[in-house]
């Protein structure tokens, strides 16, 4: 691992790469196209699968102290409020996959990962480089003018992906159908019967309703999906309103209602959700993608992030015990059939939770990502 390794993106998928990278002796810069760091006010779930990467680079006892581990999670009917399916969680969890099933504030972890990479190099993340292109000899040309070159590049830029678009014969993101929205609310607004609800989802035709506590239990988590035509907008930080939203649920049970109710309109956000295909490879000459950059993939499964942190060790294992080409055929090898089965089993999911026959859901074995086992993965450990 001679020379130095450019990651593009300080996300998390990028930031765990960076880290492991670092912990192995490696000389990595990581730029970072926002002038500063920080993460939008959202939650995030670390299955199993995400958790031991971190725990494996020394972030267990942050996480510990940052995040809220669930001992149950429910799927309810989304206009009755009945329960469908109930799974344990915590110490369950934790028994049977060597790892906790925990929920967090995404800027919590982003700075835990943020703090690490730092504390290996103070020097490592550069603010304020936005990519405008890149050659596949690992040449980045950014928009101040500047042009740096580096052994390795990683694409760890996201669904809109720069290195994406200029090296990868690809589409554009395209619409899917769904419109989300997120927002975050107080437990104190609520009524103790709402805010001490476990976590879980409430599924309706065309519609999906998602809930779980974080920091502590103080606040609370929702995510709202709804299948739409005739809106396709982009963009994390479109605001919304308590009465646009409640519009899509007017006949939903009251605990959701509720949860709408409490939600302060200057933390309501929705955005399109847009995916792309899978790629028939991911790297280019010196240069590689990770993360939503090669596998953008929907929420139904929450392994969005979980893949882009398997990706970021398992690629950094790779670089560390075989030469370059070597590393990113072995890392590849490794990641794309998995990554693009998660990718398809997360888009039939949505459709499933979004079903006609919400009462039937439960009664016979779905795909979710335990029955396919997505749990059990170790990207510590995992032949590579």
């Amino acid at each position: 691992m001679d020379g130095t390794i450019a990651i593009v993106g300080a996300g998390l998928g990028g930031l765990t790469c960076a880290l492991a990278l670092l912990r192995a002796g490696a000389n990595v810069r990581v730029y970072e196209q926002a002038s500063q760091l920080g993460e939008v006010g959202a939650g995030i779930t670390l299955s199993p699968n995400a958790s031991k990467v971190l725990i494996a680079l020394g972030l267990g006892p942050g996480i510990d102290r940052l995040g809220f581990i669930p001992h149950r999670q429910w799927t309810q009917n989304l206009q009755t409020g009945e329960i469908l399916v109930d799974r344990p969680r915590g110490a369950d969890m934790a028994a049977q996959y060597g790892a906790p099933y925990t929920h967090l504030h995404r800027a919590d972890l982003h700075t835990l990962l943020v703090k690490a990479v730092r504390a290996e190099d103070p020097h490592a993340i550069e603010l304020g480089r936005e990519l405008v292109a890149i050659d596949p000899d690992a040449q980045l040309h950014f928009a101040d003018g500047s042009v740096v070159g580096a052994d390795l590049a990683i694409g760890a830029d996201g669904l809109k992906s720069v290195v994406r678009d200029q090296l990868f014969s690809t589409e554009p993101p395209q619409f899917t159908g769904q419109v989300a929205w997120r927002g975050v609310v107080p437990a104190a607004a609520l009524d103790p019967e709402v805010a001490q609800l476990p976590p879980g989802i409430w599924i309706g035709e065309k519609r999906l309703f998602m809930r779980y506590p974080m920091r502590g239990g103080a606040l609370i988590n929702c995510a709202a999906f709804v299948r739409l035509d005739g809106w396709n907008k982009e963009g994390w930080m479109i605001p919304s309103s308590q009465e646009e939203l409640r519009g899509h649920y007017a006949d939903a049970e009251p605990h959701l209602l509720a949860l709408i109710d409490a939600a302060p309109e200057d933390q309501l956000f929705k955005w399109a959700l847009h995916a792309r295909q899978p790629l028939d490879n991911w790297t280019q000459g010196r240069v590689t993608l990770l993360g939503d950059a090669a596998h953008a993939m929907l929420p139904f499964m929450g392994q969005g992030a979980a893949t882009a942190i398997e990706d970021g060790m398992v690629l950094a294992r790779c670089l560390t015990q075989f030469g370059q080409a070597e590393a990113l055929e072995r890392y590849e090898a490794a990641r794309r059939t998995r990554t693009t089965e998660i990718q398809e089993q997360s888009r039939l999911l949505g459709l499933q939770f979004q079903g006609k026959e919400t009462r039937e859901f439960g009664k016979t074995p779905i795909k979710n990502e335990e029955t396919l086992g997505l749990f059990s993965y170790d990207a510590v450990n995992c032949p590579i």
